[in-house]
């Protein structure tokens, strides 16, 4: 036993060293004077110098490591001499990476030659759609200097050609590509590129599109097309066939939209539709031209004290009885006109109120009028209930979590019965219960080692994902990234319950980022507090009729509010139904390809959707959830919307899930994105390709196809993403960026961080019941081999285990057989590999951007020691505690309490 007891001793001696190590490396990391994030104006690659000769770089291109290729291409880029351009045309034609084949495209683009257009050319020949369409668009800015190519290009077949000359048309005016666009209107047979020639037709040259031969094409996408460019027709013969149109079912939609457009753009439009509605006898059409009008209901209601009341009047009948309340309910709680405030609430009563199939605008009434006007109309307030939706528990997965809970316990024991059978009946049983403390307690060690081993696994690989991130990273510039289509529109949803105290500086910061293409939409999910309001009193928005497709099912949306001085904001006012159905619903209002969900209590960075975004082309294929960076912004400085300094938090509890969180993200994410394993992706800061997430039904919520809510939906979202994305056999990845940071408020108090350690376990176990199909199941790749059943054995069963073996602890020192040789294996085993894992990680988050002082890494240092004499075995009780309670009715997410960010530089006492 002595030996053992050296080795041990010798073993925590290089634990300790290794620790020294990570300590003393992670400072002379920060003492080489990397630059702190908010210094940075210019990503480096903009103004980096070529660190070889031109021929060391020209020869870089036929590296066999294709970053090298890539940071090549770069630096060409930069050079833009004759020799550089010839090098890259080389290259470009011998590449097979379509991400390497896109630097090298985007620096012949830099240097703007008009001979690198053939290459740039011949490159999409047989290459993937996600190449192209960057492409097409890269070549497209080569403007004049395209002329003499295009004619060449114009008797072509290949589908690529084809798309490039329609890419091209739809940003640069040519004669010849509008020759060519009409022709493809005429004579081609695929409908895919007729509606994409016939999109681009429309930009430039809408006259001609406008016309009879386009509105009676064989393709509906065409004529749909067609029926959209009279709206920019201004003529009364453009106002005529539209108004036509109506009647047809097919163009119906689009009819009304462009005649709309007319409308709006000149008055004088709107007496011949006022005419036209009187003269109608179809009531369908009569709605529509209702409808069109519907952007000028202020108008109408002026008239409404004129000759012409009666019209006027009933244009506003239809209008209500359409639902079109917004602009009626705002001008009613704004107006001092006592005879208007008559006049229309005795059209609202006449036309809605107590009326079969009105129930819905009464309740638009009911909610948003004042309460004098309410009154005044013999309404009832409607009261805003918040969603109780109890969840029947399943028999079936009680008896799952029973099942699982018994073998849990006795494993062990029948374990030890098997191997102590010869011997059972032969030792007293006071002697068999000490042995099985001990037995228990080195299954413990080597629990804590196999599970710290996979944590050092993961720890290394996530330190070749940040060193390969750091390089693609440098290699990209903000010109690069501005271009037209190099990266997707995102849409960021931001639900919010009871946001009152953070809202604003949420919104400032989100309206504020450096991205080419966004809008933001904030969901207030029946907010029981003045969440709305004062999203309303701050922007000054304004309720309007907002038309959109629902293509998910969720809790009835109340409003849409915009003001046109912030374009790119949308806030949206819904039913309460928990933070899946609001996502959903910014979903089904959404405009763009991806959408970014954050917490509404959240602040991105001013660059972080620029840096999460721009890794979807790193790999050539498919992206369908990438996930960032979640820091604690407790401690941190934030004014109107921006950290302006960063610290650690004063709270003790929360400076505990600082270096958690550090730990989760840097040692854990980043390494099973390196595996391409990633199953979570936070619901704080992430990004999906909208397309995928529709096709799965949206986030998983008791009104949409699979009727069940959860409380652990990102990751939840991300598995059936994952499996549909196998089952369809495309190639994709789940992604995560190291440097993308977004800051959230943790809780300081416990009773909160215990409750959303519940909801956390809990939700982790809803979701491997839902997808148990998927663990331990080849078919899923990596996910059913590897990822699923981690988090089953290590995060779902591991903390049963971990609390049994506590227990043992406390049993042992209280029988007094503790040897010193369990006692230091524990400690080597669960707390020295366990600041290992900490330190490291926090070396790899410090790697390339300093986020804190000194001072406050040596503070982080001393809490991932202390963290581990009790706080990690909290935390463990908690996350059983939390499967306890799925034996009882299961409940929502709950919201925490939020202090505002105001408070935080104030700081706090902290509560350990």
């Amino acid at each position: 036993m002595k030996i053992e007891i050296e080795i041990v001793l010798i073993g925590i001696l290089l634990l300790v060293l290794v620790d020294l190590v990570l300590f003393f490396r992670l400072f002379l990391n920060k003492a080489k004077g990397v630059l702190k994030r908010q210094q940075e104006k210019e990503y480096r690659a903009a103004s980096a110098k070529p660190r070889r000769g031109l021929a060391g770089t020209c020869r870089a291109l036929s590296s066999p490591f294709r970053i090298r290729r890539t940071r090549a291409a770069v630096e060409l880029g930069i050079i833009g001499t004759e020799e550089a351009r010839i090098a890259l045309e080389k290259a470009l034609q011998r590449e097979r990476r379509f991400p390497v084949k896109l630097y090298m495209a985007n620096a012949l683009t830099d240097i703007g030659h008009e001979r690198s257009v053939p290459f740039l050319v011949d490159s999409l020949l047989g290459a993937h759609r996600w190449y192209r369409t960057k492409v097409n668009m890269l070549i497209a800015e080569f403007g004049s200097k395209l002329d003499p190519y295009i004619a060449p290009l114009l008797p072509r077949e290949e589908e690529e050609i084809r798309e490039l000359l329609i890419d091209v048309a739809s940003v640069y005016i040519s004669a010849e590509l509008k020759e060519y666009l009409f022709r493809l209107l005429k004579e081609c047979r695929d409908e895919r590129l007729t509606q994409k020639a016939a999109e681009a037709a429309a930009i430039f040259y809408f006259y001609d599109l406008a016309g009879e031969e386009y509105r009676q094409h064989a393709f509906p996408s065409v004529r749909k097309a067609a029926v959209r460019a009279l709206g920019n027709v201004d003529s009364k013969e453009s106002f005529f066939i539209l108004k036509g149109l109506l009647s047809d079912p097919l163009v119906c939609k689009n009819a009304l939209s462009a005649l709309s457009s007319l409308i709006a753009r000149d008055p004088r439009y709107i007496p011949m539709t006022v005419e036209a509605f009187r003269m109608e006898k179809d009531p369908s059409v009569r709605e529509q031209l209702a409808e069109a009008l519907s952007g000028r209901i202020e108008y109408f209601i002026m008239k409404l004290t004129s000759p012409e009341r009666e019209e006027a009047s009933g244009i506003i009948r239809q209008l209500l009885r359409l639902g079109k309340t917004s602009e009626m309910i705002g001008f009613l709680n704004k107006n001092k006109d006592i005879e208007m405030e008559n006049i229309l609430l005795s059209l609202v009563t006449e036309s809605v109120c107590g009326k079969p199939g009105s129930e819905t605008i009464e309740k638009e009434f009911c909610t948003y009028l004042h309460d004098r006007l309410l009154k005044k109309a013999g309404l009832i307030r409607c009261e805003r209930l918040l969603a109780q939706k109890p969840r029947e528990r399943d028999p079936v997965f009680v008896r799952v979590l029973y099942t699982l809970l018994v073998a849990t316990l006795i494993f062990f024991p029948i374990a030890y019965l098997l191997i102590n059978l010869p011997t059972m009946l032969d030792w007293p049983l006071l002697f068999h219960l000490k042995q099985y403390v001990i037995d228990y307690n080195y299954f413990l060690v080597l629990y804590s080692v196999a599970i710290n081993m996979i944590y050092l696994v993961l720890l290394f690989f996530s330190r070749l994902n940040v060193s390969r991130q750091i390089k693609l990273w440098s290699c990209k510039n903000r010109r690069m990234l501005f271009r037209r289509r190099m990266l997707p529109g995102v849409s960021i949803i931001a639900p919010a319950y009871n946001e009152e105290a953070v809202i604003i500086e949420s919104a400032n910061s989100l309206l504020n980022l450096s991205y080419p293409d966004y809008e933001v939409i904030f969901v207030n999910d029946g907010s029981a507090d003045n969440t709305l309001g004062t999203l309303v009193e701050y922007f000054d928005l304004k309720r309007i009729d907002y038309n959109y497709e629902k293509k998910l099912n969720t809790e009835p949306i109340r409003g849409v509010y915009t003001n046109p001085s912030y374009p790119k904001l949308l806030v949206v006012d819904k039913e309460n139904g928990g933070k899946a159905d609001s996502l959903n619903a910014g979903i089904v209002i959404s405009q763009k390809e991806y959408f970014c969900c954050i917490d509404s209590d959240s602040l991105l960075e001013d660059e972080a959707l620029l840096r999460l975004a721009s890794q979807t082309l790193d790999e050539g294929i498919e992206t369908p959830a990438l996930g960032g960076n979640v820091f604690p912004v407790n401690g941190c400085t934030v004014q109107r919307g921006y950290l302006s300094e960063i610290r650690i938090p004063d709270n003790h509890l929360a400076r505990f899930q600082t270096i958690e969180y550090i730990r989760a993200f840097m040692a854990g994410r980043l390494g099973w994105a390196y595996l391409n394993g990633l199953l979570i992706i936070s619901g704080a800061f992430g990004l999906f390709r909208k397309e995928r997430v529709i096709d799965v039904g949206g986030y998983l919520t008791s009104n949409e196809k699979y009727k069940k809510d959860t409380v652990g939906e990102d990751m939840e979202l991300v598995v059936r993403i994952c499996a549909l994305m196998r089952k369809k056999k495309l190639k994709y990845r789940i992604d995560y960026c190291y440097n993308a940071n977004c800051w959230t408020e943790v809780p300081e108090d416990l009773g909160a961080l215990r409750r959303q350690r519940y909801r956390w376990h809990r939700g982790l176990i809803e979701i491997l019941h839902f997808h148990r199909k998927t663990l331990f199941n080849p078919r899923y790749g990596k996910m059913g081999m590897l990822s699923m059943p981690y988090f089953f054995l290590f995060e779902m069963i591991g903390p049963l285990i971990e609390v049994q073996g506590y227990l043992m602890i406390v049993i042992a020192f209280f029988m007094d057989i503790l040897n010193w040789e369990i006692a230091l294996l524990l400690f080597a085993s669960s707390i020295l590999l366990g600041v290992v894992v900490s330190v490291a990680s926090l070396g790899i988050a410090e790697k390339d951007d300093a986020y804190f002082s000194y001072g406050d890494v040596l503070k982080l240092v001393h809490y991932a020691v202390i963290e581990n004499f009790g706080v990690r075995q909290l935390f463990s009780l908690w996350r059983v505690i939390g499967y306890l309670k799925m034996f009882s009715k299961s409940h929502g997410w709950g919201k925490q309490v939020r202090k505002g960010f105001a408070a935080k530089q104030m700081g706090s006492e902290g509560v350990l």
